[in-house]
């Protein structure tokens, strides 16, 4: 499947008036080599099948090497700096969870790491030393930290009503907020309510849905400020899959067999307030504060048929966007968007 036929048409609809904003055209982006592995003579730089990115303050990259089961620091330059939370069975090992990972970063550089198979949130210094750790009490998809250092996370099951759970950094529990897309319990359902997290620099959280084309915008008490969709286009729904692909049909049949033909991997907002999906592995849609999509791009892979790109991150003092290639173990850095 190219990424010609992966263009997206995207139309946003503000939730509260009801807008409508006209589809924007996609344009082309050249990646950049960031940090290869395939270059690393020692063994201990390689990294493979990594899970998740994240970017401090300080420019420093923190990336869930989810094949070694670690925590990897590079400095702003690409060199690698140090490594934690090897795996085994004490308070602070990091296990893979087979690309299912995710990592945050708080203004003060502690790096905080979802074990969705404990579950729990594990959390260390910049240093890399073991901070603590908390349970929690439903098998995560996504964490975000704000900069009070609360955790948000969106949880996995449907048992939960609830998309978005909000932590202290001790465990506390302290609130919970969003609406489910679906309300059903079957893998389908399962997997349209599938979501990711980040926050801005505002502490506003900015929630992303694996397959279904929404992107919602909350305060940090957790009120819906607004929301914006696009809409796919018939290269990618054939006429005859087209009543499936809504929420109507997921809300009535959650166990169906039907595979969402959007896949959206990664989001993340840089300290502009400007925010990046990750779709498909090969387009980058950029949208505003107010969810409003900017620009679109699509980036052909380094080497076609080898990569898999999975998640994204964006610097503190650049309009750069960071995405990890999950197949080569590489990062790679974009163009100014």
């Amino acid at each position: 499947m190219t990424i010609r036929v992966l263009l997206i048409f995207l139309v946003l609809r503000v939730a509260v008036f009801g807008q409508v904003i006209s589809s924007i055209p996609e344009a082309s982006l050249q990646l950049t080599p960031f940090y290869l592995s395939s270059q690393q003579r020692d063994v201990k730089l390689k990294l493979s099948s990594p899970a998740a990115i994240a970017i401090a303050a300080s420019g420093n990259i923190y990336v869930f090497d989810d094949g070694n089961s670690r925590i990897v620091k590079l400095n702003p330059n690409g060199s690698f700096m140090a490594e934690f939370g090897q795996p085994g069975t004490g308070a602070g090992a990091v296990n893979r969870a087979d690309l299912n990972d995710s990592i945050a970063v708080d203004k003060d550089e502690n790096v905080y790491v979802t074990d969705p198979v404990t579950p729990r949130v594990l959390i260390f210094n910049s240093a890399g030393t073991f901070v603590r750790s908390f349970r929690s009490p439903f098998p995560m998809t996504s964490i975000a930290v704000n900069s009070q250092r609360e955790v948000f996370l969106a949880t996995a099951t449907p048992r939960q009503p609830e998309l978005i759970y909000v932590f202290s950094d001790h465990g506390k529990f302290l609130r919970k907020f969003g609406e489910r897309l679906v309300k059903g319990h079957g893998s389908l359902a399962r997997a349209v309510n599938h979501a990711y997290i980040t926050c801005d620099a505002r502490d506003n959280l900015y929630v992303a849905f694996r397959s279904w084309p929404e992107i919602r915008k909350y305060s940090p008490a957790g009120v819906l400020v607004t929301q914006g969709q696009f809409h796919v286009p018939s290269q990618l729904v054939k006429d005859s899959q087209r009543a499936s692909f809504s929420l109507d049909f997921f809300a009535r049949y959650p166990d169906s067999s039907f595979m969402p033909p959007l896949i959206t991997h990664s989001i993340t907002v840089d300290r502009r307030g400007r925010g990046y999906l990750l779709l498909n592995a090969h387009s980058i849609v950029v949208f505003s504060s107010n969810c409003q999509i900017i620009k679109q791009f699509h980036f052909n892979p380094p080497r076609v048929g080898y990569n898999t790109f999975l998640r994204l991150a964006t610097g503190p003092n650049s309009k750069q966007v960071y995405l990890i290639d999950t197949r080569s173990g590489e990062i790679y850095r974009t163009e100014t968007l």
